[in-house]
């Protein structure tokens, strides 16, 4: 499988999705010069690495990592300096009450700038043999994300913002150029956010979903009379069957996705209180055999 340029990680909150965006990141950069697009106001992925970039502009996390952090609103005001270049008046535009009206009047401006942004980051991808692996919002607000200039193109039937939508639709839809990496755990509600996930992206714009990433699956450590035994300690046996309960539950949501058109790479749990380097790159050499390296 040939992954495409750009890598999309979204998922249902708390299914470590920031944490799979920087082991990807880190695992794809061994092979290619990757960035890392945090658009997390928490920059998650990005402390993970090690790397807290400001003002949309990169830091480097190795030789062939970087990370960058990027906001709707300063690629709003980007745009507006754009295209007013005069720094003054670009400002004064900007805090004026006039301008809030205007955008007001244009819902998911500021998103569909952000989307031209990471389009426009793509074709510098491609033209410089790098990734790109987007650290996304949470599965909803994912989907509202990618939906945004479909809406652009209804306030805007014509014109520069409508040629921008066509643009971005079209880089969504390519599956060379980019695709979705949707996170889970093996509990049913995040199976099934992430399945519908899948098929609201692909309903909606047409994006391709390049695989479901099961995070924090258990190995299977008893059998059933292992845990027959240890029935009088109580606690420790509870503990022990919801341990083997979430190794099966992954196992059984695997043909789910399957079904889906959606091959599936479990991550094993990582029993640490934090996540750091040495995490991510035990997560990112299983990334690297299982997704990458296909």
């Amino acid at each position: 499988m040939t992954l495409p340029r750009v890598l999309f990680v979204t998922g249902k909150g708390g299914t470590g999705k920031s944490t799979v965006a920087a082991a990807l990141a880190l695992a794809l950069s061994r092979r290619r010069p990757t960035t890392l697009a945090d658009l997390d106001r928490r920059l998650s992925a990005a402390a993970a690495l090690g790397a807290m970039p400001r003002d949309s502009t990169a830091v480097k996390v190795t030789d062939t990592l970087d990370v960058i952090a990027l906001t709707p609103r300063a690629e709003l005001e980007a745009f507006i300096e754009r295209i007013v270049p005069i720094r003054a008046i670009s400002r004064r535009m900007l805090r004026s009450r006039t301008f809030g009206y205007v955008t007001a009047a244009l819902p998911g401006l500021e998103a569909f700038l952000l989307l031209e942004r990471l389009r426009i980051m793509a074709g510098d991808a491609a033209l410089n043999d790098r990734y790109l692996v987007i650290d996304a919002p949470a599965s909803g607000s994912a989907v509202e994300l990618l939906s945004v200039s479909s809406g652009v193109k209804g306030i805007a039937p014509a014109g520069t913002l409508n040629r921008l939508a066509d643009s971005i639709d079209s880089f969504l839809r390519d599956a060379t150029r980019f695709g979705a990496v949707i996170t889970t755990t093996p509990e049913d509600l995040a199976v099934r956010e992430a399945l519908e996930t899948a098929a609201t992206i692909r309903a909606r714009v047409g994006i391709a979903t390049v695989a479901a990433i099961m995070n924090c699956v258990p190995d299977l450590l008893f059998d059933t009379a292992e845990l027959a035994a240890m029935s009088p300690l109580g606690g420790h046996a509870r503990l022990a069957i919801r341990r083997n309960s979430a190794h099966e539950q992954a196992m059984l949501a695997a043909p789910r996705f399957a079904d889906a058109g959606m091959m599936t790479v479990t991550l094993p749990m990582m029993f640490t209180p934090a996540i750091g380097t040495a995490e991510l790159k035990k997560l990112g050499r299983v990334l690297d055999a299982k997704l990458i390296d296909r």
